[in-house]
């Protein structure tokens, strides 16, 4: 809830967009009494434009990464391999028409297969589908609130599918998941049984990203979802004990640390001389 507050503002009061929404750039502070949600790491940042181009740099993590902006860098991937292609193939051709082999020459940056410097279309409705990525990902990858990756192996699950280095299959299997029912159903069955209680919540957050990439959604839309699911939810009896614990634990490091302070304050012992002892020994 935290996290998607901090983007409203920056969006709404600030004009910043983010960009670049993925787990680790996400962190949780839990407090005894409070839990707080940062978004770290705005160097890729910027100022919104009237016409939402921005530089390709910093558009994201892949496996978090909205449908639109997968489908525009694919794009690009896709146009710089065939002219990767096409340059060796010449490159080829002009060497088979010379008498004398070409010498050779050091690699530049030319050679390798870079992305081309270029711009894409990117709102806060791209950071806010990253958002359900990333709330995806932390349900079927761990068992518990404390960071604790679920020990068994899931094969061909839908977080390789959305891994991909190939980015048009992962925009591919982003669309796909949104429009096909069995895919959904299946993200359902690879929540961690802990879990397991916000799948009514992963489902409308679904249902409202659908049409994302046309009708963007909007911050008010999703903070409806997740009140309405936070006000469902029922106590977790593990959290509240664990808090407790934790109240328990800070109380007695203060206790200790004040029975500390007081010996160090205390006055200390008059040493005992050793005539007193060689009179005690008599």
């Amino acid at each position: 809830m935290s996290l998607l507050l901090v983007q409203k503002t920056a969006v709404e009061e600030r004009k910043i967009l983010h960009r670049d929404c993925s787990l680790n750039n996400v962190m949780i502070l839990d407090d005894i009494d409070l839990s707080k949600g940062f978004l770290i790491d705005w160097e890729f940042a910027v100022c919104i434009a009237a016409n939402n181009k921005y530089p390709i740099g910093g558009t994201g993590t892949v496996p978090f990464m909205s449908r639109r902006l997968l489908g525009q860098v694919s794009l690009m991937q896709q146009q710089e391999k065939v002219e990767a292609e096409m340059k060796r193939v010449t490159k080829a051709h002009k060497l088979k028409l010379k008498k004398a082999p070409a010498p050779k020459t050091p690699k530049t940056s030319l050679d390798s297969l870079a992305l081309p410097i270029s711009h894409v279309v990117q709102d806060y409705s791209d950071d806010l589908e990253s958002l359900f990525f990333i709330f995806a990902w932390v349900c079927i990858k761990f068992s518990s609130p404390n960071s604790t990756v679920r020990e068994e192996h899931m094969s061909n699950s839908l977080l390789d599918r959305w891994t991909s280095l190939d980015l048009a299959s992962c925009a591919a299997f982003k669309i796909t998941f949104f429009a096909n029912l069995l895919d959904e159903e299946r993200l359902m069955n690879a929540f961690h049984p802990y879990s397991k209680p916000l799948i009514p919540l992963a489902k409308d957050w679904c249902a409202a990203l659908k049409d994302n990439m046309v009708h963007p959604v909007t911050f008010d839309a999703i903070l409806r979802i997740l009140n309405s699911h936070l006000n469902q939810l029922s106590d977790d009896e593990e959290l509240q004990s664990t808090m407790t614990m934790l109240k328990k634990s800070a109380t007695i490091l203060n206790t200790s640390k004040t029975l500390k302070c007081l010996a160090s304050l205390s006055l200390p012992m008059p040493k005992r001389k050793k005539s007193d002892e060689i009179s005690k020994q008599m």
